[in-house]
């Protein structure tokens, strides 16, 4: 009797033994479960906390970027914008004007007014990208007819063009409209057309040709029969910083404005590409995104 009653204690405590393990096994596989999820839940984390992490690292990267071109607009932009005034002071600082040589005067005056010429521009500009940098958005857009847009630019040229005897072939048709930020074309239009005129050479030709074969976007193609660029400069102005073309070629001018260019139609979703014309020259490729069209007949 006494050796049955072991047996059932034995009996008993093996059971309860057993019962024990698995009640604790039950709770270490539940505990296991319970630290894959957390381990997940931080495997998570650390990662959204790194692509965070590399995104304010482009942010900061951006700020800096931003910070250096907004010296650069000021810098450039204040040196140009005394140079009237220097002339202006040359001219009231002398005594008697009419003893001056006429042709001495004539001077005088044309390279103030080429002066003057070059900073409104350069007001005009800045105070354009000013504004875009306020703004989230550029939704003041309206339909304009692009030929009618390159005629006005080409007016400003006018003079530059006769004296460097430059011939213009414009394909664009006169029945092209489009509706897009007026503003920041004729700024794309008047830095791409001075520069054609700039680096082009004298008696040569530009001409203006529009791609219109995609339904989403269109482009406007300029290109002069000046000297081909070298693959650094052209690296430069397509994915660096347009002024460093001004360092490494004896071209007056800041490049600042093909910068500007950059810097707004980013702002648009259009496209700035330089090209070299092998045996005819430089073009420039500016595509922009359509939003209307509309044919007038």
């Amino acid at each position: 009797m006494q050796s049955q009653t072991i047996i059932t204690l034995l009996i008993v405590g093996i059971v309860i033994s057993k019962t024990l393990i698995g009640v604790l096994i039950y709770f270490l596989i539940r505990k296991n479960r319970l630290l894959k999820v957390e381990q997940l839940k931080l495997t998570t984390a650390n990662s959204i906390l790194s692509e965070q992490a590399i995104r304010i690292h482009h942010y900061n990267e951006e700020l800096k970027i931003a910070e250096s071109f907004k010296t650069k607009v000021l810098s450039i932009a204040s040196h140009d914008l005394r140079a009237p005034f220097a002339s202006v002071e040359i001219l009231l600082a002398i005594d008697d004007i009419s003893l001056v040589d006429k042709e001495d005067l004539k001077l005088i005056f044309l390279n103030l007014k080429g002066q003057v010429a070059r900073s409104r521009t350069m007001l005009e500009e800045v105070l354009l990208w000013t504004e875009s940098q306020l703004r989230d958005k550029l939704e003041n857009t309206e339909n304009c007819n692009i030929c009618a847009q390159i005629d006005a630019v080409l007016g400003i040229y006018t003079l530059e063009i006769q004296r460097f005897n430059i011939q213009i072939i414009n394909s664009v048709s006169q029945d092209f409209w489009v509706d897009t930020h007026k503003g920041i074309f004729a700024f794309v239009l008047r830095n791409v057309i001075s520069n054609a005129i700039k680096y082009g050479r004298v008696g040569g030709t530009i001409t203006l040709q529009l791609i219109d074969d995609r339904s989403d976007r269109w482009e406007l193609i300029v290109s002069n029969d000046g000297e081909e660029l070298t693959s650094e400069v052209l690296h430069n102005l397509n994915f660096v910083n347009s002024w460093d073309r001004k360092k490494s070629e004896s071209k007056n001018g800041a490049g600042l404005g093909i910068s500007l260019c950059k810097d707004l139609i980013k702002r648009i979703d259009g496209k700035m590409q330089f090209e070299n014309q092998h045996g005819t020259g430089v073009s420039v490729r500016i595509s922009f995104p359509r939003k209307a069209y509309q044919a007038v007949s």
